[in-house]
């Protein structure tokens, strides 16, 4: 599990935090196609918490170097923290 937390930078203009958050979601898109995205989601507030990633890795060093090519944390826009964590094999969420 990722938690998605706002970044030390967040002061771009409007323009260019659009564009930010266009390819935050592309890269989520491109993630989940993948396979190794299983869900995402932000959070309804606008606290230091911003959201989630439920990831299908072999290990946190995998993770790690998914989620830190993301554009809104290669921007500072969001920092994250990795924390494993497991369910039961083929559980889905419904």
């Amino acid at each position: 599990m990722v938690l998605l937390k706002k970044g030390p930078f967040r002061n771009q203009d409007t323009a260019l935090a659009a564009k930010i958050q266009q390819a935050h979601m592309d890269n989520i898109s491109k993630m989940a196609a993948a396979g190794k995205l299983v869900v995402a989601g932000p959070f309804e507030n606008d606290e230091t918490l911003r959201g989630i990633f439920i990831m299908d890795c072999k290990d946190s060093l995998e993770v790690v170097s998914l989620v830190e090519k993301d554009p809104a944390v290669a921007a500072g826009r969001l920092v994250f923290e990795v924390k494993p964590w497991w369910t039961v094999r083929n559980c889905l969420f419904k």
